[in-house]
């Protein structure tokens, strides 16, 4: 018995120590060498930071995650689901530069709502992954409470949600601090600005100890897509994969400057996602007592009229 398990944990080692041998190996030869010597997808390496594909004549390659997103768009490739499967690190490359794409996240958002059945799976998603990591409520709400357009928007669809102003009504911090007089918050002019999603540059310089850092998650550059419906099609087969799907909604909310856009986009079923969980609400509320440029602007609008 015991040969047989010295046996066994020889051979584990060796195919293990074979293994290593045989991605070194494929890393220092070019994907055009890998291809030659294998012929097998599967056993395909690419340098990190680059997508691998397989081209309409056959052929595989590796990309960046901009230039695999133009060959698409142009018809030289297909979005693979089941090759970006087998290679999950590959797939969180695509999706941190697809959420960071300005152009295709207004193709998706507008598919959301076209979409209800995708559009409740995205919010219940979202839902979970905030109660799981409250640093994402963060993210979602630094960019209504911070950016003077979307702070009106946010508080316009808190007045219509009446579970929100109920729980408003009974939070005495909350009653109390919308009666007191304006904080002084060392800003100038709060009026009006136009939101510009790249760089959040209307963000109000608030003393926000939670806010994030918009710089971090600036957004690229707009990419104009020649064939709008080949991306469409690979957020389709994204969708297919729950997976994936889920996957992808924890990165839009890692990411703030997404959140900005997506808030431009569709404020409502967002924030209406957050107001409708007891607990997300009182988070929610809890937050935005400690910004001093929302709550300034709730005051300025004449509280006693409204909760």
């Amino acid at each position: 018995m015991q040969i047989l398990l010295i046996l066994l944990l020889t051979s584990l080692a060796l195919f293990s120590l074979f293994t290593i041998f045989e991605d070194t190996f494929a890393q220092e030869m070019s994907i055009h060498q890998q291809w030659k010597k294998f012929s097998d997808l599967d056993l395909l390496k690419c340098n990190q930071g680059h997508i691998l594909l397989q081209k309409n004549d056959g052929t595989p390659a590796c990309v960046l995650p901009y230039t695999y997103e133009k060959l698409i768009d142009r018809g030289y490739t297909k979005f693979d689901l089941s090759l970006m499967s087998k290679r999950p690190d590959m797939m969180n490359q695509l999706m941190d530069h697809m959420i960071s794409n300005e152009s295709l996240m207004h193709h998706w958002h507008n598919m959301l709502q076209k979409n209800p059945s995708l559009m409740m799976q995205t919010m219940n998603d979202f839902t979970i992954h905030m109660k799981e990591n409250p640093e994402l409520l963060k993210n979602m709400l630094g960019p209504m409470t911070s950016v003077p357009e979307l702070r009106e928007k946010m508080i316009q669809t808190m007045k219509h949600h009446s579970q929100m102003e109920s729980s408003l009504k009974q939070n005495s911090m909350w009653m109390n601090s919308v009666h007191q007089p304006m904080m002084s918050s060392g800003m100038g002019n709060q009026g009006d600005s136009v939101m510009n999603c790249q760089m959040c540059q209307n963000m109000d310089k608030t003393s926000c100890s939670w806010c994030p850092e918009y710089q971090m998650h600036s957004m690229s550059k707009i990419t104009v897509f020649s064939h709008s419906e080949r991306m469409m099609d690979m957020m389709h087969e994204i969708w297919i994969n729950s997976d994936m799907t889920s996957e992808i909604h924890r990165e839009m909310l890692k990411n703030p400057s997404h959140m900005a856009l997506m808030s431009q986009d569709m404020m409502e079923p967002l924030l209406n996602a957050v107001m409708d969980d007891d607990q997300l609400r009182q988070q929610m509320i809890a937050l935005m007592l400690e910004h001093e440029n929302f709550m300034n602007t709730i005051r300025h609008e004449n509280p006693s009229d409204q909760h």
